[in-house]
């Protein structure tokens, strides 16, 4: 080869060869650094969800119960049906042993005893609250969700009497309100999950070992709409929820939340194996809300609870009546799957091709 040809450098055929082979190298290098990049999200997600059931069994070891939502109940005669000042969530309640004691602070007298309501259905959060449930916490968010920081902007909370709007913080983590069968989807009365309205659970009623008894999974935040009549968007199930209002639904009778002696659910939806409920919910909806996890503060199943009814990341959106009573799935955008921790403590990944018996049998205590 003459000097004159090195000096030259590449031939138009070498100079597209040699781009052909970087395309290729490229082309099977993006994948591999995108794949790198989610397991890292997944393993802190894994890491947040941890975190979170640490500080629920300190909150365990100090006052000898689980978390569990709070709330007032009473009966709305003007609408007769049963509903509630809807109260605080698991994540609000373990703050002080999440190194967030100063920000519990903060609404700590309201958390004890309400006076007002925190939230009913879209409604208003008390004054104490506000800061709270304005106060983003990056362990209550799923990396992988980047529509978190969206929903955190756009959902607000209310002043009352005001008419004044605050952003209000979102989050990912869902607490376990049972499997969802026969009336269990009901998590305002004593079901068998972890976590329930106003009533505490104790490691003497989880029958079916703490390794078998799940504690919080994930699930993908909402869109943000209100009042849209609008379905979600094929295989985008997560963006909202199918509501149907309360004057379409007979509850079975009476609850005080207290008693095994509580009547749960609602008339004519006792779900079994062949409750086909994508179908219910296409038959049942009024009207479509992406409220899903809209805020890591309010202790209601479509804020911070969900149930093993349906298989992880479901092909069909989650389905609740006006107050929150329903069927909610545990979702994420983990490629094939959910994070989850049980009340031992452990974290582990369960594939969306989880065995359905087994997945409910996981969501219960007994």
């Amino acid at each position: 080869m003459s000097i004159r040809r090195l000096l030259l450098g590449f031939t138009l055929i070498e100079l597209l060869t040699i781009i052909a082979v970087l395309g290729v190298l490229i082309g099977l290098l993006l994948p591999a650094v995108q794949w790198s990049r989610e397991e890292s999200r997944q393993t802190q997600c894994a890491d947040n969800i941890k975190q979170l059931t640490l500080a629920s069994q300190k909150y365990y070891e100090a006052k000898k119960e689980f978390p569990y939502y709070t709330g007032i109940h009473r009966k709305l005669e003007s609408h007769g049906y049963n509903t509630s000042n809807i109260g605080y969530s698991v994540q609000a309640a373990v703050l002080p042993y999440m190194e967030q004691a100063a920000l519990f602070e903060t609404f700590s007298e309201a958390f004890y005893e309400p006076k007002t309501k925190l939230w009913m259905w879209l409604g208003f959060i008390e004054n104490s609250s506000r800061e709270a449930a304005q106060t983003d916490l990056a362990v209550f968010r799923c990396p992988s969700d980047s529509a978190a920081v969206k929903s955190s902007s756009e959902l607000t909370t209310k002043n009352c009497g005001s008419g004044m709007t605050s952003p209000v913080a979102s989050g990912n983590y869902m607490a376990c309100n049972g499997s969802g069968i026969g009336y269990n989807y009901d998590h305002t009365v004593l079901n068998n999950g972890l976590v329930g309205k106003k009533i505490a659970r104790t490691l003497e009623m989880i029958t079916d070992g703490v390794s078998n008894t799940l504690f919080f999974s994930e699930a993908i935040i909402g869109d943000a709409s209100r009042y849209n009549n609008t379905q979600p968007e094929q295989n985008k199930w997560w963006l909202r929820t199918a509501t149907v209002k309360s004057k379409n639904i007979t509850y079975r009778g009476e609850s005080t939340w207290l008693t095994d002696a509580d009547i749960p659910g609602i008339e004519g939806l006792e779900a079994d194996d062949e409750f086909d409920l994508p179908t219910f919910i296409t038959v049942n909806v009024d009207n479509w809300f992406g409220v899903r996890g809209f805020s890591w503060i309010v202790g209601d199943s479509y804020s911070t609870g969900f149930t093993t009814f349906s298989l992880p990341n479901p092909n069909y959106s989650d389905w609740c009546d006006e107050m929150g009573i329903g069927f909610f799935a545990a979702r994420s955008f983990h490629p094939n799957g959910v994070n989850v921790s049980r009340a031992d403590g452990s974290v582990t990944f369960i594939p969306n091709s989880v065995d359905r018996k087994v997945w409910q049998q996981l969501g219960t205590i007994k």
